[in-house]
């Protein structure tokens, strides 16, 4: 049994003597482990101690050149939030004698906001996918991509990609990889039933004298698309829509010169060539995008695509998809007939099925990189944990919340953290191995007015778009703002 050398003061038993527990300690990170020994450890001990014990141990001081790292602590799942003494009193009695097993993991620092951008409408979707920069969609129908360097009140869009509709954007995601920085690639999920496939120059400022332009529309679906994602290699994209369907469309390797499918007129949707939108336009006109005017329905646009596969099965709206990171040929989706779905590329297939409870509509998912543990977020003000590496597997774990979950995001490295937003205006951080509570929350809900754009619709507190690199949190939604966090995790 180790000694401890870290004076304290505790509480003292009938004799005088200070209480003493004997605990364990260990870790799943090799960086951080400590000798395996039980310790004998003053009860009022805290977080704060039980840190500095960990520090000592692992010699982390300035003699070594080393900072002190600050640690959580659980025991049976759930994180120490007083002192051993409290907690062994509630779950064990007057048992001094047991040892307790703690384990520890560097701590999960309070988000700290650093900027807000305000919009015109609606935020509809996020992505960090390209470090420095934010791709936003919105109801005003575009396509923004913001700087981070300059997250104020008052940031200006390096790009703004009208969608040639008045009806909204509902997602977006970048195409091209990360690699190139030339002739890049995005796309925008519409409530139009189409996918626009976008090209820009470059995200150097010098290069904007080049006018973007929209290159495919994606065809294919009879509902508003709900999620857009595409492959590593940037030469696939996947949307899913209302229709319960999901589309596969490969990219050529060159901008072809003929349409796969004729115009249909969109003159049957609502907000398509009536007075709103005429109004609409005549207030705020747009600055043209270079496309193709074949005199189509839209007037302006890309080549006109197919997609290669339909993947059906859902049975109802599809809520969101992704990429498996482990497998490029697969892709999971969850839907609102409750269930998680994984998906064949090669042969459309419905490889694996995953069916939870049909009232329990999934609005999206994701999946932890480092374990392959799928995350939903649901209409019933849960969030799901999906484990698909167990045949009968259904629901491993459930977070409970105050409000349906519309955008959630894992950790890029972690097998235990992620973020999620809510219809209530409320940005979660939770630690799954601590599943009662989240370890922060953050809320956008305590403003004394409410916005009111110039065409009269008053902004709501709902969020509807987040995204996490692990370093810097973004979200979104009906008060027309980003918010922009620093939150790291581990």
């Amino acid at each position: 049994m180790a000694d401890i050398n870290i004076e304290s003061t505790g509480s003292t038993s009938a004799t005088g003597s200070v209480v003493q527990l004997p605990i364990n300690l260990f870790t799943r990170s090799t960086n951080d482990a400590i000798p395996q020994s039980t310790y004998l450890i003053p009860a009022s001990w805290r977080r704060f101690q039980l840190s500095e014990l960990i520090n000592k141990v692992l010699q982390n001081n300035s003699d070594n050149g080393k900072k002190p790292i600050p640690f959580e602590f659980l025991i049976n799942g759930q994180v120490l939030r007083g002192s051993l003494e409290n907690w062994s009193k509630k779950n064990r009695g007057n048992d001094e004698e047991t040892t307790i097993d703690i384990e520890y993991v560097r701590s999960t620092l309070p988000p700290q906001e650093v900027g807000r951008i305000e919009v015109e409408d609606w935020v509809s979707g996020l992505s960090l996918s390209r470090k420095g920069y934010t791709l936003l969609s919105s109801y005003l129908s575009h396509l923004q991509i913001l700087p981070l360097s300059s997250a104020s009140t008052s940031s200006t869009a390096l790009y703004t990609l009208p969608l040639p509709t008045s009806l909204g954007a509902t997602s977006c995601t970048w195409v091209s990889p990360q690699s190139q920085e030339k002739d890049i690639l995005l796309a925008a999920g519409g409530i139009d039933r189409l996918t626009h496939v976008f090209s820009i120059p470059s995200l150097s400022p010098e290069d904007n004298i080049q006018l973007p332009k929209e290159i495919y529309t994606l065809h294919g679906h009879t509902q508003p698309i709900s999620t857009i994602i595409s492959s590593k290699s940037g030469k696939e994209i996947i949307s899913g829509s209302w229709d319960g369907l999901l589309n596969l469309y490969t990219l050529p390797n060159s901008e072809p010169n003929e349409h796969q499918i004729s115009s249909e007129p969109l003159n049957f949707l609502t907000g398509q060539g009536n007075k709103k939108k005429r109004k609409l336009e005549k207030e705020n006109p747009r600055e043209p995008i270079e496309g193709l005017m074949d005199n189509d329905s839209t007037g302006e646009g890309g080549w006109r695509r197919i997609p290669e596969i339909n993947f059906k099965g859902h049975l109802g709206r599809i809520g969101g998809s992704v990429w498996d990171k482990f497998d490029q040929e697969k892709i999971w989706s969850a839907g609102w007939d409750g269930s998680v779905r994984g998906w064949d590329l090669n042969t459309g297939i419905n490889s694996m099925i995953r069916q939870g409870p049909f009232d329990k509509s999934a609005l999206c998912i994701d999946q932890f990189t480092a374990n392959g543990t799928l995350v939903t977020g649901n209409m019933d003000r849960t969030i799901c944990l999906w484990d698909t590496r167990q045949a009968t597997s259904l629901i491993s774990l459930t977070l409970q919340t105050s409000s349906p979950i519309p955008s959630i995001k894992t950790h890029p490295t972690s097998s235990f953290t992620l973020a999620s937003a809510t219809y209530s205006g409320i940005i979660q951080i939770w630690d799954i191995r601590s599943p009662k509570n989240s370890l922060f929350s953050v809320s956008n809900v305590n403003r004394k007015e409410r916005k009111v754009t110039k065409n009269g619709k008053v902004l709501g507190e709902r969020l509807l778009a987040l995204d996490w690199d692990g370093e810097v949190l973004i979200a979104g939604g009906e008060d027309g703002e980003v918010g922009i966090w620093n939150a790291t995790g581990a």
